[in-house]
């Protein structure tokens, strides 16, 4: 059986660790399957690797805020890994997300480019292709270091953006040579940004994001489901969630804003995450759910689950939304209409009026609402299913290995 290695940032919290982990739990009789995460709590799984150190993480927390030095600190977190590594004798790494301020990504791709290591890529940003910002929002100068910066993106966040350039031409030398690698993409717009970039020499495919139909399906009673949270039976219930709802990119400033439109009516805006928002007598929070089971019941008492984000790649937790049969409102970006077409949820002018009037005009269209709900369910069917997704993965990783030993 071929070894297989998954790295990421964290092993289950927020929507790349989420797709990471789901792919380390089901495709596990296929490969002996390990996963490596630098950031989080420890975990008792054999076949899960915590390599961080976290006065590095600070360190490197540090060299980001404000020299843009992403990647050069976690020395000694990094040698852990490479160590494992090296001792496992993987014949497949899957890299997900790089940054986050617990990897040094040259020194682990110089020893997995010396080491003649497979490796798929599979992105969750566009962070390989600029210089810090996890999104560019169509900034140039993100990209290339020319012209003005338009980004307002403030992921991770930078204070001195004195090595901009330098950035640049550190990553494309990081992947250049003779890197044995793929690229996975969860999303056709993305894939058509990395053909636009210095990563358009690897192959890149599209594997979509999965959800799992069978846990995230339409509810058989709203009602119990509310009552067993301790949720109002009277109220339409606007659900929206983040990792962290205290990411200005998530837009939940808009969110609270719309909430403050909708006061004198009859909705409740549920937040599901990390981190504390202003609350009100119609705004609450939920925190962060790790029970899928729980998340999934969420979703289903809900009316309406709204986004306000400022850049996505994927959304999943829309997807997830769509699956319960929930129609979804939010800003029309660019990504989300690959998932948000029009018989399935509303995309709206990037204001807090316009979410509002949206989400007013679909709770008091009970037929359209259902209609789309049920559209939504039979989407993420036929395009996102977990069977659809992790065969993929397994093609993928085989044709790979496959490819590289000469099969």
């Amino acid at each position: 059986m071929k070894k297989v290695l998954i790295i990421n940032t964290k092993l289950n919290k927020g929507g790349a660790a989420r797709v990471a982990h789901d792919i380390f739990e089901n495709l596990n009789s296929d490969f002996d399957i390990f996963f490596a995460y630098g950031r989080g709590s420890k975990n008792n799984n054999s076949k899960t690797f915590y390599f961080g150190y976290k006065i590095e993480m600070f360190i490197h927390i540090f060299l980001v805020r404000f020299l843009g030095l992403e990647g050069l600190g976690s020395y000694f977190s990094t040698r852990k890994l490479i160590k494992f590594i090296r001792d496992e004798k993987f014949d497949l790494v899957n890299l997900h997300n790089l940054h986050g301020y617990y990897l040094n990504f040259f020194t682990l791709l110089d020893f997995l480019k010396e080491s003649k290591i497979p490796i798929i890529y599979s992105l969750h940003d566009e962070w390989p292709i600029t210089w810090l910002p996890a999104h560019s929002l169509g900034c140039t100068h993100c990209k290339t270091g020319k012209g003005k910066c338009t980004n307002t993106y403030q992921y991770p966040k930078n204070y001195l953006p004195i090595f901009q350039r330098y950035m640049l031409k550190r990553k494309e030398l990081m992947f250049s040579g003779s890197l044995e690698m793929s690229i996975v993409c969860p999303s056709v717009w993305l894939k058509k940004n990395i053909e636009n970039s210095f990563l358009s020499k690897f192959k890149i495919n599209v594997i979509f994001n999965s959800i799992d139909t069978e846990i995230f399906k339409p509810a058989v009673n709203k009602e119990e489901l509310r009552v067993k949270h301790n949720i109002a039976l009277n109220k339409k219930i606007i659900l929206f969630s983040a990792s962290n709802l205290n990411d200005k990119s998530k837009g939940v400033d808009y969110i609270i804003k719309t909430a403050e439109l909708l006061e004198d009516k009859d909705y409740i805006f549920i937040g599901l995450g990390a981190g504390k928002i202003r609350l009100s007598k119609n705004v609450k929070t939920l925190g962060y759910i790790y029970d899928k089971l729980k998340l999934a019941e969420i979703y289903k008492l809900s009316d309406i689950f709204c986004f306000a984000s400022a850049a996505e790649t994927f959304l999943l937790s829309a997807a997830e939304a769509l699956s319960c049969g929930i129609p979804v409102v939010g800003f029309d970006i660019t990504v989300v209409r690959e998932l948000v077409v029009n018989d399935v949820g509303i995309l709206t002018k990037n204001t807090s009026l316009s979410l509002a009037e949206s989400i007013d005009e679909l709770c008091n269209d009970s037929n359209i609402k259902l209609e789309m709900g049920r559209a939504g369910r039979k989407l993420i069917e036929d395009n996102y299913s977990k069977s659809i997704f992790y065969k993929k993965y397994l093609n993928t990783y085989n044709d790979f290995i496959n490819k590289f030993n000469g099969l």
